[in-house]
């Protein structure tokens, strides 16, 4: 292993990706340390903690711990999250902006201009949320000082956090917002670990309980490695055309249709509808009895968490994967799947196919979700506690650390070909001469 990373390191442009990338992670966990000023940070935490409970923790994982200190990094890069969702659905419903996306590079563009202003309008809508929550709660003084700090601060911090996201895309290594994410979500791994070791030591759970967790998180991990990287491969054929003098056509390919086609977008998604009932039920002194059944770990929730995860599975799949599209460009292309006529039936064929796949990995994006509040429940350890046995954040983890890998290793085959092409134009011109 330590052969390598050596290997990666004596690379000179691979090395300066990855330095460069460390650099901007680095400053993005400093600013996560820098308050806004004019808020009791600790009260407030401590106040969201019991207001929002799982809700909280799943924010402040977001944004690295961000949220609980009430930094210029409070709203992370959710705004872009949100707003990049939000188009993703926008563009499958109007025909302009879908447009847009088929026109190439310049229409992307377009897209990611429109995704940046609604990026800084969500950041306001959300910077304005949190000190008003702040205010009323007798956090933060109701000053237009307090205000305007706030928000500028806030929403700055998330556009700046864009700014390192694109600067690690373009001269790092990996996808500059997903590192983000992921480098605030490992971040917050020492806390849990040491909630866990100060219940050990208090005797609230049994040393055996921490190796039953760290063989938990490497099962899991390699569940989820194969949840993301799992596919069933199509076989389609290719019909001989003839164009002039030359033959095309005539060999085989692979169409992929993944497992878990929506990522971890089901979850965020179920997540968040399941939490609103809960604090709108917390905020009415009447109703507060009841909103425990639609908190964690009551098992209504956990039902309810379940049947959301597999819905939007569906429903996020049938935005992002058209049947009907892709039957109809394997007959534009002179393509076919062997035994089953092209056109509909092959669209029928591709929906029977997804569905079935889809079935099996929203089944088991369900299983990683409740997998931290099944466990805490029989071991006696808080579900908070536990989000790095599964759920989002493992997804997330285990996503990003993929694709960065290949991205490395991409890397890594170029330098090897360069080599072998500089070798064998030198070894030429020395013969030559």
């Amino acid at each position: 292993m330590f052969e390598r990373i050596r290997g990666v390191f004596a690379v000179p442009e691979l090395r300066q990706r990855i330095l460069y990338t460390l650099f901007m992670l680095a400053v993005f966990r400093i600013g996560v340390h820098i308050p806004v000023p004019g808020v009791d940070t600790e009260a407030f935490s401590q106040a969201l903690s019991r207001m929002w409970g799982g809700f909280f923790q799943f924010l402040s994982m977001f944004t690295g711990g961000g949220l609980r200190y009430f930094s210029l990094f409070a709203l992370g890069v959710i705004p872009y999250i949100n707003v990049s969702i939000i188009m993703s659905l926008l563009i499958s419903v109007f025909p302009k902006l879908k447009e847009l996306q088929q026109q190439g590079r310049e229409g992307r563009k377009i897209l990611t201009k429109y995704t940046r202003w609604g990026t800084v309008g969500m950041a306001a809508i959300m910077s304005v949320g949190y000190a008003m929550l702040a205010v009323n709660s007798g956090f933060a003084r109701p000053t237009i000082f307090f205000f305007l700090n706030a928000i500028i601060g806030m929403t700055t911090g998330t556009m700046f956090l864009m700014w390192i996201g694109e600067r690690i895309t373009e001269n790092g290594i990996g996808n500059g917002i997903s590192m983000i994410i992921m480098a605030g979500i490992i971040a917050r791994y020492p806390y849990y670990l040491g909630s866990i070791f100060s219940d050990i030591r208090e005797g609230r759970i049994s040393p055996l309980w921490l190796i039953v967790f760290l063989a938990l998180f490497i099962v899991v991990i390699a569940a989820a490695t194969v949840l993301q990287q799992g596919q069933r491969k199509i076989t389609v054929q290719y019909a001989k055309r003839t164009a002039g003098r030359r033959i095309y056509g005539g060999h085989s390919a692979q169409l992929p249709i993944r497992v878990n086609q929506g990522g971890v977008i089901p979850i965020i998604f179920a997540l968040a509808i399941l939490q609103l009932p809960s604090v709108v039920l917390k905020a009415i002194p009447a109703a507060a009895p009841y909103a425990r059944y639609l908190s964690p770990p009551h098992p209504l929730y956990l039902g309810i968490y379940v049947v959301l995860i597999i819905f939007f599975a569906y429903f996020y799949s049938a935005i992002i994967f058209d049947p009907d599209d892709v039957a109809k460009n394997l007959r534009d292309a002179g393509g076919f799947i062997p035994g089953v006529r092209p056109g509909a039936p092959t669209a029928a064929y591709l929906q029977e196919v997804s569905n079935r796949i889809l079935l099996v990995g929203a089944l088991f994006l369900a299983a990683i979700a409740i997998l931290p509040y099944v466990v805490g429940a029989v071991s006696g350890v808080a579900a908070g506690t536990l989000f790095w046995l599964g759920g989002t954040s493992l997804l997330i983890v285990v996503g990003v650390g993929i694709d960065t890998i290949m991205q490395i290793e991409a890397h890594l085959v170029m330098h090897h070909y360069e080599s072998l092409i500089k070798g064998a134009g030198a070894a030429f011109l020395g013969r030559r001469r």
